[in-house]
């Protein structure tokens, strides 16, 4: 309807033109010649404004387009006094601008929310294009990479070099696991590679998933499975033999008697010995029973435990023990009101870890042990840290097996106990070690 009334008004100012060139031309030649000059100033003003007008739209267009590129939202095509047709191609213009900003902003939103959700993953997702120059990056990649910002490939070829082979020889589709060594703490990635095209460029997207929980647990299931099995063969096999010994010793005579063969049978060694056989069959039993707690703990009572209570519990009950050892115990304030856990599992775990740390301290002058709580997200954190002589590189793999200890009066399986009870709880205990400084235990429920 508009392009129409433009066309009858750009029409009808061509055969103004039109008419009053002819009538020019008709003055001109004919007598009165010196009338043409009313028709030549007419035709001259038609010719101005139409130019005028055409040159204003050009300009106002122009203008309109470089707003919408440089996103200048204040363009106004209204004028007072609007050349015929200008009205539309105006109210037009406008329509498209208003769509283009609805289209931005909403594409806007839709980008926000993306990057949201990536910053928000628990997986780490790293694009990269052809050349190494990084486009997206999140939180949980930069957080076991030890980094703040991460621009380049060539940042990670130069800190990890065995790390970045790895990752830059993974075929697209291809899945692998990398152990990757973070702070005293080995963190098995899985690595999953991808290529895609994003405009005239190409780029490598890398997801890595954090799979120590799954590992734990698995490994945690095995070794439960070996104790049950073990545990029931050898009960199985001590029961027959400390029965036969408790026989042997009920029906043996008070008194040596002589044979047949006029030798003295020594009836007494021979209650010893039986009385012997039981003792150790029965600490053997004693034993299987005490290990079958690696596979028989319960299922956590999840309550809501108040933290500043907690922590005062610890520090009452380990205040003068660590005093008679000359070490200084902190409890630190916390501003965590409360986390959900088995009170009597999870405090299970800190005195595990403090009974630890003493030991770690044992030949240390000026022994300092400190239990925080903290909030780091959705994660509620539990550190027990000292000061003491740490944990050995070659033993970094092995503190979590059961049975491993380096102490001679240990029997290795508080910290073993220790994982499965936070298993439970769906959290994670992950420690950092440094020779001679000291060790961190941190619980993540």
């Amino acid at each position: 309807m508009g392009s129409k009334s433009f066309n009858q008004k750009i029409g009808v100012q061509v055969m103004l033109i039109g008419l009053t060139s002819l009538a020019a031309a008709y003055l001109w030649s004919g007598k009165n010649s010196e009338l043409a000059f009313f028709p030549l100033l007419l035709l001259i003003f038609l010719l101005f404004r139409l130019f005028r007008f055409l040159q204003r739209t050009n300009q106002d267009i122009a203008l309109f387009f470089e707003g919408l590129l440089n996103e200048d939202s204040s363009i106004n095509l209204e004028l007072k006094i609007a050349p015929p047709g200008y009205t539309y191609l105006s109210k037009s213009l406008l329509r498209l601008s208003k769509a283009i900003r609805d289209e931005r902003v909403q594409n806007r939103f839709q980008q926000q929310f993306y990057e949201e959700l990536i910053s928000h993953s628990t997986s780490g997702l790293l694009a990269y294009d052809e050349i190494g120059q990084v486009k997206l990056v999140n939180p949980p990649v930069l957080g076991f990479l030890g980094l703040h910002h991460l621009s380049s490939m060539k940042t990670i070829e130069n800190r990890f070099p065995a790390f970045y082979q790895s990752i830059d020889h993974l075929q697209p589709g291809k899945t692998i696991v990398y152990k990757f060594f973070s702070e005293g703490d080995t963190l098995p990635l899985q690595i999953r590679s991808s290529l895609f095209n994003f405009g005239e460029k190409r780029y490598r997207l890398l997801a890595f998933q954090n799979i120590k929980t799954e590992l734990d647990e698995k490994e945690v299931e095995s070794w439960q499975n070996l104790f049950r099995i073990l545990s029931h063969e050898i009960m199985n096999s001590i029961a027959p033999i400390t029965s036969l010994a408790q026989s042997i010793t009920k029906s043996l005579p008070d008194k040596a008697t002589e044979t047949s063969t006029s030798e003295k049978v020594d009836f007494d060694r021979i209650r010893r010995i039986a009385t012997t056989i039981e003792g150790q069959s029965n600490l053997m039993m004693s034993f299987v029973e005490k290990y079958r707690k690696l596979y028989k703990i319960p299922e956590p009572d999840i309550k809501p435990i108040n933290v500043e209570d907690w922590l005062s519990r610890f520090r009452i009950l380990y205040h003068q023990e660590m005093i008679q050892k000359g070490i200084r115990f902190d409890v630190l304030p916390s501003e965590v009101d409360s986390f959900n856990a088995d009170d009597n599992l999870i405090s299970q775990v800190i005195v595990n870890l403090l009974r630890n740390a003493q030991q770690a301290l044992t030949n240390s002058e000026k022994g300092i042990i400190r239990l925080s709580v903290t909030k780091a997200e959705e994660q509620v954190l539990i550190v027990v840290e000292d000061n003491g002589a740490g944990i050995p590189e070659e033993y970094a793999n092995q503190i979590f097996i059961p049975f491993f200890t380096t102490n001679p009066g240990g029997n290795g399986i508080g910290l073993a106990i220790s994982r499965q009870i936070v298993l439970r709880h769906r959290g994670t205990i992950t420690f950092s070690s440094v020779p001679e400084k000291g060790t961190r235990f941190c619980i993540s429920i």
